[in-house]
Formats: C-alpha cells, sequence, structure tokens
C-alpha cells in the first residue's frame, strides 16, 4: 500500500523546468551589464547631427537641393526638394533671419513639389536621410529627434482636410542595414499636424546586432495638398540606460512574486550639459502563450512590488520584461532640446506559479499473496 499526493509531482515537475529556466530567464531579464561596472566603451558620434549648414550641405545626384553633410538622402516616392532650413528662405548659411528649428541656427527642410503651384499643389512623397555609425555589437542605444510637419502650409486657420496627414518618422536599423524597407528596421511614427503637436520628439531604442547601425529620417507625405513640406532636427543617438531585475525567481510556491528592479544611467546622458535627467522604469508582462505584451507599472523610480498571477490553482507560467527610461522632470529647467531616451526592452524573464495545487485523493492497491 502506497499513496501519492499530487502536488508533490507537480513541485518536481516545476524545480525541473527551474532548472532548465533559471539561467537563461533571469540572467535574460537582468539586461545589460550595468554602466558603472563598463565604462571602457565610447559613446557614438555622429555627422552633422543638428543639419547646420555651417557644418556642410551638398548635391548629391537624383535629390533635388542639396543634403546635409555626412547623410545620404533617399527618395521613395515623388520628388520632394531638401534643404537647408537657413540657406533655402534666408539666402544664405549665416545668422540672420529666422528660420524654423528647434536647436543651432539651421535645421534640414523636405519641401513637396510645386508646394503652391497650380494645378496640382504639394504632391505626395516619401523622402529620407540616413547615416551609417559605428558602435559596440551587444550595447543598447537610445536615438531621439525633433521634427515638425505642415499640411496645408504654416497658415492659422489652417486648411489641411481631416484624415490628411504627413508622417513624421524615425528608424533605427541594428544591424547597420541602409535598406529602409528592411525587416530589421526598427520605426516609430508621429501623424500629428503642427497645429496639434508643434514640434515633435520622436524617440526610439534598440541593441546594437552589428559593430555600425543605420539612423533614419524619413517625411512620408501620401497626400496631396499645397503647403507640405517638414523641418527636422537635433539628432541625438548615445548609449541607453540600462535596466535589471533584482533576485526575480524562477519559481514560485504560490501565486505572487515580489518584482525587484533597478538600472544604470548612460554615461552619456549624464554628460550632457545642464541635464536633470531621471532614470524611470516601464515594466511589462505576459502570460504564458500570449501574443501581446501588457504594461503592469509605468514610468516607476527603481524598487520593488507585488505581482499577483490570474485564475485558479494550477500551474501558470509568466513572463516578465522592462526597460530604463532616461527624462527630465517637467519644470526642472534642464538641458535644451528636452531629448527623451527610451532604452532597449530586456529579454523575457521567465517566472513559475505552482498556485494552491490540490492534493489527490488516496490511492490504496489490493495486497496480492
Amino acid at each position: 500500500m502506497f499513496q501519492l499526493r499530487y502536488q508533490v509531482w507537480i513541485l518536481i515537475l516545476g524545480l525541473l523546468l527551474a532548472l532548465v529556466l533559471a539561467v537563461s530567464s533571469v540572467k535574460a531579464g537582468e539586461g545589460p551589464v550595468s554602466w558603472s561596472e563598463n565604462q571602457t566603451a565610447e559613446g557614438p558620434v555622429l555627422v552633422n547631427p543638428g543639419f547646420e549648414c555651417s557644418q556642410g550641405f551638398g548635391s548629391q545626384l537624383g535629390i533635388d537641393g542639396s543634403v546635409p553633410l555626412g547623410w545620404t538622402g533617399l527618395l521613395l516616392d515623388g520628388r520632394p526638394e531638401l534643404d537647408s532650413s537657413r540657406v533655402r528662405y534666408t539666402g544664405q548659411c549665416g545668422d540672420g533671419g529666422f528660420v524654423e528649428r528647434i536647436e543651432g541656427l539651421d535645421s534640414l527642410v523636405m519641401v513637396s513639389e510645386d508646394i503652391e503651384t497650380p494645378p496640382h499643389p504639394g504632391k505626395p512623397f516619401d523622402a529620407l536621410v540616413y547615416q551609417r555609425t559605428s558602435v559596440l555589437a551587444g550595447t543598447a542605444y537610445s536615438l531621439s529627434s525633433w521634427m515638425v510637419s505642415l499640411c496645408g502650409g504654416s497658415a492659422i486657420p489652417n486648411d489641411c482636410p481631416d484624415g490628411y496627414y504627413m508622417s513624421k518618422m524615425l528608424g533605427i536599423d541594428p544591424t547597420g542595414g541602409v535598406d529602409p524597407e528592411a525587416s530589421s528596421v526598427v520605426w516609430i511614427e508621429d501623424l500629428r499636424n503642427f497645429t496639434e503637436s508643434g514640434w515633435a520628439n520622436l524617440r526610439l531604442g534598440t541593441t546594437a546586432q552589428e559593430d555600425h547601425l543605420t539612423i533614419f529620417a524619413r517625411i512620408r507625405s501620401p497626400f496631396r495638398w499645397h503647403g507640405a513640406h517638414a523641418f527636422l532636427d537635433a539628432i541625438s543617438l548615445v548609449r541607453s540606460p540600462t535596466a535589471h531585475f533584482v533576485g526575480l525567481p524562477a519559481l514560485v510556491d504560490g501565486n505572487q512574486v515580489t518584482v525587484g528592479w533597478n538600472g544604470s544611467q548612460s554615461p552619456d546622458i549624464a554628460a550632457i550639459p545642464g541635464g536633470t535627467y531621471e532614470l524611470l522604469y516601464d515594466i511589462q508582462v505576459r502570460e504564458d502563450g500570449a501574443d501581446s505584451w501588457t504594461d503592469w507599472l509605468v514610468s516607476r523610480p527603481a524598487g520593488e512590488a507585488l505581482f499577483t498571477a490570474a485564475g485558479s490553482c494550477g500551474f501558470h507560467r509568466y513572463q516578465f520584461r522592462l526597460r530604463a527610461r532616461s527624462e527630465q522632470p517637467p519644470g526642472s529647467n534642464g538641458a535644451w532640446p528636452n531629448h527623451r531616451y527610451p532604452g532597449d526592452w530586456s529579454q523575457p524573464a521567465t517566472v513559475i506559479f505552482l498556485n494552491d495545487m490540490p492534493p489527490v485523493p488516496r490511492v490504496f492497491l489490493p495486497l496480492i499473496n
């Protein structure tokens, strides 16, 4: 005669799974080595990140106008004009007269073909500039930029039709490729007209997969409408802040777990003159088998919180991931322009919950002589 309890076998199974998952999942969730432990790498260097005519604009075959030094122009649709805002609107590269920009004295302007010329002003276009730069493979980087789009020109009230937009796009290829249509490119997009957003800050983070990555700054204007043009300025690429889980177990006997997190400021961000940057953290979660991530905690300082697994008794598996963001608190009068620097999401960390496993009724075997 003997008896077995169901939860004993479940615990054994969970322990075996935990041994397999513990090293890979928890270490993956801890993210990159903190900057305090690795100060040997240098930050990335961009050529003419502020699109200043004083640093050079030049002609490029197939492009009407000129392209900033260090960048390559590319037309995906239409034939807009690219140029230094200062040269286009003041006729010279000096410091006299106002031109639209967010920092320095200049910016890059993209102007639709026949912008105000009948019978079909403001023809559609899709144009970008890109630049490859040396980086350290396996290191996370943050990219931030400022753009403003003007559908219907700058007149107020503005007559851009409902449903029309100009897409401002910022992208990174962590493999260093130069094809904007490649699946490896990570994009962020803003569709708001200047009447809604003014100058909009676009930002994203990713981890370099090779020793180069490529930055794309793009304007896509899919509708024909007069006055369509856009300005791009202040490209900033820095090493990202890092984040990691603290003491996150791979196996929990119950339905709750304490999740701790911390991170390190990027040395590039810490060196920004006048900066008041502070670290914030976002944590997402998904249950095993789910397709999408759900925000759990957003804009939190370093710390810990109690997570409760959903569902009744049974075996549950959840994945957690986190990222750090470096931002200046509102009203802190920090560095200008007010770039925001998101880090890359960590690799998922898996936690298995053994939630109140009920015992199996006793089993008695007959005695056989």
